[in-house]
Formats: structure tokens, sequence, C-alpha cells
């Protein structure tokens, strides 16, 4: 995902929160919060597309399905007496990768053994034999730091109902292996953005000082991230994202 997607994403997100701050509501405690929260993260499939290279000139094509995995994060945020709320958010994200469907092999050719030293039909047989699913062993791991934005819907119950999002910087670390050879182990930092809701109920404190539990969901993505191919050092990007479901919990400081 490019940086002029995440740009668009977050200048709806924060023509939302405008539009929502101008509804009614009861007066939300006002002041400094915390909060921390678990659970599922169900990774999308991610496009893995290689750069072509003297050595290789047809660049990797393939995508990678992934596991559920899972997240923790912890925030420290203001609460607003309009119902708004401003944040920063630290999470982790981890998750197993499942197959890899090979459309191109491109730099994977280094997977076959004396590849150099076939003729130009044993190498095309060769590398025909790679396209495909196979197994891709490994994980993708993101430590991120975000800047979120969201509103509190106060309908005068225990139930408060909440949308809104966030954009910030994600460090992401990727390790993977084809045949039971490492084909990368790599990591960089981009973009990211997250967009998001959720039903928070109070369980407990006072007025001033409430107690609340959430149900989150999210939908998060970054920039596309380029890793290093651990056998021939080639380039690649690949596409991040996917969605989490979760349980949070925030209390007044």
């Amino acid at each position: 995902m490019r940086m002029a997607s995440i740009i668009r994403r977050v200048s709806c997100l924060a023509v939302a929160g405008a539009i929502a701050a101008g509804f009614g509501g009861a007066a939300a405690a006002e002041g400094l919060y915390a909060g921390v929260g678990g659970g599922f993260v169900f990774p999308r499939d991610s496009d893995i597309n290689g750069q072509a290279t003297a050595a290789f000139p047809t660049p990797v094509d393939a995508t990678a399905k992934s596991d559920r995995g899972l997240a923790v994060s912890g925030a420290v945020g203001y609460r607003f007496a309009d119902g708004l709320r401003v944040e920063g958010e630290l999470s982790y994200r981890k998750y197993d990768f499942k197959t890899i469907n090979v459309r191109e092999p491109g730099g994977l050719a280094v997977l076959i053994p004396g590849f150099a030293d076939l003729n130009a039909q044993q190498q095309a047989g060769a590398l025909n034999a790679l396209r495909g699913t196979r197994e891709l062993e490994g994980d993708l791991r993101s430590l991120t730091l975000m800047a979120n934005l969201y509103y509190d819907f106060d309908l005068g119950l225990d139930f408060k109902p909440y949308v809104g999002g966030g954009i910030g910087l994600s460090r992401v670390s990727v390790e993977g292996s084809v045949s039971g050879r490492k084909t990368v182990d790599d990591d960089d930092t981009v973009m990211a953005y997250q967009l998001g809701a959720g039903l928070g109920y109070r369980v407990g404190g006072s007025d001033d000082r409430p107690v609340t539990i959430s149900v989150d969901f999210r939908h998060f993505a970054t920039a596309d991230p380029t890793f290093e191919g651990a056998l021939t050092g080639t380039p690649f990007d690949a596409e991040i994202g996917g969605n989490y479901v979760g349980i949070g919990l925030r209390f007044r400081l």
C-alpha cells in the first residue's frame, strides 16, 4: 500500500471524526487514561513482488498465505468531555506463514541445484517446477507506534460504541524458508494506519474514574515494506495488512 493511499484514508478518518464530534450526548469523564488490549490477528494474503536484476531478469511474483496470529497493545491517552479521545499506542503483532503460491520464480531459481549449469530448455523446465503452491515456513512480526483519534458515542447507557483510527510507523520483521532453505530474514520500517470500531462497557469505577472493558475491531495495514532475499540479495516488496478482533481495558489515571 502506497503513501498516497494511506494519506487519503487518514484524511477521511479526520473528516469522519469531526462530523462525529458534532453529535450531542451526555458529557464524558475528561482526563488522562491508560489502556491495554489483546486478541487475534487475521492477516490477508500478501502479494510478493521481486525486483528484476541482471542475474534474474524475471522478477519474483508470488502470494503468501498466513495463519491466524496474536496481537497485544498498550496505550496512554486523553479523553475530552465531548467524547473525543486522542492516544499514543504501542502494539505488537505476530503470525506464522502457511503457504506460498509462486507464479514467477525469479530469484527463487537459486533453490534449484546446479541451475546455472543447465541448458535453456532444462532451466525452463526447472523453473516451471517451482511454480505452484508449496509450504512456507517462518513468521512475520511488527512493532507499531501509532497516534489514534477515537470518538465515543454517549447514548446515556453503560454501553458506548466508538469509531476512529490512527497513523504511525511500523517496524516489520520477516523470516521465511522454502524447501528447507531460508529465503528471507530482514526487516523494514514503514508508514502504517488503522481504522477501527468497538463497543465499550463500563464495569466499575466512579463517574470521574470509570473502568471500561471493550470489544475492539481494527483494520490494520502498512505501506509495502522492502526486504532483501537471503539467497540472492534481491529486494522485493510485500503487502502487509489484515484485521484484528480483541478485548481491551481502559481506566482513568
